[in-house]
């Protein structure tokens, strides 16, 4: 994955627990992610995104958080006026792998799905694909 300029990348960590938001920023930090910015819900997230100083390119997103699921924030991200790119690509992360609620994931437009425990190689793979490496 040489050709894939991590340095330059700002990635938004969702995720209602400290300890997979930390988990998932040392992963980026691994890979030399340059910015990782964190969240712990949706609305959090979604205000992050309205008001990022530079601008993100990925976000990282759990399903399960209290306030605004990970769903919800997808739809509100992709529906919301004040959101400067309602494009973002969006990677969910989550411990269901049921057919039924990546299914519901993928309705939504997101770009790529990754199972906890996630592991550097996947989530590498993950992120080059959704900005188009």
């Amino acid at each position: 994955m040489n050709d894939v300029r991590w340095r330059n990348l700002h990635v938004l960590v969702i995720d209602d627990e400290i300890f997979m938001r930390k988990l998932i920023e040392r992963t980026l930090h691994d890979i030399d992610v340059g910015v990782v910015t964190m969240a712990e819900n949706g609305v959090e997230g979604l205000m992050q995104v309205k008001r990022a100083g530079s601008p993100i390119d990925v976000i990282i997103c759990d399903l399960e958080m209290p306030e605004m699921d990970g769903f919800d924030f997808v739809k509100a991200l992709r529906s919301d006026d004040e959101v400067p790119n309602p494009d973002l690509p969006v990677l969910i992360v989550t411990g269901h792998a049921d057919e039924e609620t990546v299914r519901q994931a993928a309705e939504l437009g997101i770009n790529g799905y990754l199972v906890k425990p996630i592991s550097k190689i996947a989530l590498e793979k993950r992120l080059a694909k959704a900005i188009g490496q």
